[in-house]
């Protein structure tokens, strides 16, 4: 009789280990929508492909998009880190981010024009990480006597 109880007790158990799992794996799926996980998967085959540019000017669609959710949005962070990941094998990105970071340790900020001549990146490519930067929260951007100041965000908010 016990060994019945306990071989029951067992399976049951095991039944609801199994239930818990399959519920949490269905939650993790829904967690990012098809839609976006699709345009995902899209960026990271054109990140495959070495076209970089595109990559970051498709995040950078998929972050303003992603502005549009409410505030308490479950979509908004999981599709955040996914996109920064994909940002992180940009060949351009982290290294601005770096040297922005750098700088700001010096000092307390860095001019547009300085970080292009330091880094040897084109113009074209540090604006673009620094709009898809400001937007992650990593860096803040103002204007002071007519040269764009860059100083490293240590508490993102974003």
């Amino acid at each position: 009789m016990d060994a019945h109880l306990f071989a029951a007790l067992g399976l049951l158990a095991l039944g609801m280990i199994a239930w818990q799992a399959w519920r949490e794996r269905a939650v993790e799926l829904r967690r990012i929508p098809s839609d976006w996980q699709m345009s995902i998967d899209r960026i990271a085959r054109e990140q495959a492909q070495g076209h970089h540019r595109q990559v970051r000017d498709s995040v950078l669609q998929a972050c303003m998009r992603l502005q549009q959710y409410p505030r308490k949005s479950r979509v908004v962070p999981h599709v955040r880190v996914r996109l920064a990941a994909l940002l992180q094998r940009d060949p351009v990105y982290p290294e601005l981010v770096r040297a922005i970071r750098a700088a700001c340790a010096s000092g307390a900020e860095i001019s547009e024009t300085s970080l292009c001549v330091s880094s040897d990146l084109l113009l074209e490519d540090v604006r673009q990480c620094m709009t898809l930067a400001e937007l992650f929260g990593q860096i803040e951007r103002h204007e002071r006597r007519g040269d764009l100041m860059i100083a490293a965000s240590l508490h993102p908010t974003a």
